[in-house]
């Protein structure tokens, strides 16, 4: 339990940025009380994980006030984005079609939240090394989807019952035309420096957050879940799918990099390579 609990804070970091992210684009304002609820104890909270592993009272009583302000934040926000980003929807399409619920005991909330922060850690860095300054937004705006042909894709994408429908109404309302998309990457090539320096305070390297969860007894790679490497590369496309919350994997579709980040990761040398 100690470890599930550390892991979904852990998550924090990378729902954080997300959160700057849709700040950043007007999408979402982050709010600077709820922010420091969260945020403020944070770092100190995930930051003695071998301790935690240990039994250490300090360390775990540090754990239970930085989960409980979590919580507090997001009632306060009356709104889960305090605390949850694109991390959680790796775990929540996880969870609806069944992974891990056949283990005794199942599969924890927290195991599976910590293993899509450090998915989205790793995407981060591959789109922060990119000059987003330098996009061709003409060019996106003519290649973006229409509604139905997006609807086409999450259909191809779930199959779940019930959750192939949400799917669709989910994506759908977040769909932005193609003159939105060109007024938002405007605004995202405009902001772009000043937002990759603050993700990139924001932000712990993919490996650093594998070696904090590895310490605190989380897994940290999809076997330890029982996912398969190749179920493992679709959930960043298929996650994305699942819920109207902007986060970096809206950013990388937008910007039509996910795919090739996506195949940078999972290719010899990258982050997820065998």
């Amino acid at each position: 339990m100690t470890a599930s609990g550390y892991a979904d804070l852990l998550g924090k970091i990378t729902a954080g940025a997300d959160w700057l992210l849709a700040d950043a684009l007007e999408i979402e304002k982050v709010n600077p009380k709820v922010w420091s609820l969260v945020q403020g104890p944070l770092r100190e909270a995930v930051g003695r994980p071998a301790d935690l592993a240990a039994g250490d009272r300090k360390a775990i009583d540090s754990l239970i006030e930085g989960l409980i302000m979590s919580g507090l934040a997001m009632q306060a926000h009356a709104s889960s984005r305090p605390a949850s980003g694109a991390e959680h929807q790796f775990s929540h399409l996880w969870e609806m079609e069944g992974l891990g619920h056949d283990r005794q005991p199942p599969l924890s909330h927290g195991f599976k939240v910590g293993l899509g922060s450090i998915a989205i850690a790793a995407l981060y860095e591959r789109i922060l090394e990119r000059d987003l300054t330098a996009l061709d937004i003409e060019a996106l705006r003519s290649a973006w989807r229409t509604p139905e042909e997006v609807e086409e894709a999450v259909e191809a994408a779930h199959t779940t019952p019930g959750l192939d429908e949400a799917a669709v109404r989910e994506t759908l309302a977040k769909y932005i035309d193609a003159d939105q998309l060109a007024q938002r990457l405007a605004l995202l090539r405009e902001r772009w420096p000043a937002l990759r320096e603050r993700l990139m305070e924001q932000l712990s390297p993919a490996a650093q957050l594998r070696d904090m969860l590895r310490a605190a007894g989380c897994p940290t790679s999809p076997a330890e879940i029982g996912l398969r490497r190749s179920a493992f590369k679709e959930t960043y496309y298929r996650a994305q799918m699942i819920r109207r919350r902007y986060t970096i994997l809206d950013l990388a579709t937008e910007t039509d990099l996910l795919g090739e980040c996506i195949d940078e990761l999972f290719a010899p040398g990258g982050f997820w390579a065998e």
